[in-house]
């Protein structure tokens, strides 16, 4: 009888400390959940004013070496405030520039993290260069090569 009431205490104690963690959890996760909801939210761009995200047209060309290996690049370009017949303009002269660099590259060059990186600053310099400045960044958002 004594081993019985022994386990029932236990059960009893085990099933208080249980509920008491679970309430204390759950409180800590709704003050949580208020601070997030009074925080400010982060900007959503770290550009001022007048910056514009401008897709250019997906770009499929060959690469140097193997002659067999294709490459298709989309990117976009953040642009200081231009009409939309200049940034037009100037994404085609961009396309070519990406177009002209990727026909002179090889596959061993995009290989790895480092590669990748010197594809985007060799091609983000040549934007920059190309637009006279108008162009803030080149961002690659997809590159397959086949």
């Amino acid at each position: 009888m004594r081993l019985i009431a022994a386990i029932l205490v236990l059960t009893l104690v085990a099933i208080g400390a249980g509920a008491l963690a679970g309430l204390h959890l759950f409180a800590a996760a709704e003050r949580v959940a208020d601070a997030k909801k009074t925080a400010t939210p982060p900007l959503a761009s770290s550009y001022a004013g007048s910056a514009r995200l401008r897709k250019l047209s997906p770009i499929v060309t060959n690469l140097a070496a193997p002659a067999n290996n294709w490459a298709r690049v989309e990117a976009s370009m953040v642009t200081e405030s231009m009409s939309d017949e200049d940034a037009g303009i100037l994404a085609a002269h961009i396309s070519e520039d990406i177009v002209t660099y990727l026909r002179s590259a090889t596959v061993g060059q995009f290989e790895g993290a480092r590669g990748l990186q010197h594809l985007r600053d060799d091609l983000a310099e040549r934007a920059n260069i190309r637009s006279s400045g108008k162009v803030r960044e080149l961002i690659i958002e997809t590159l397959v090569i086949q």
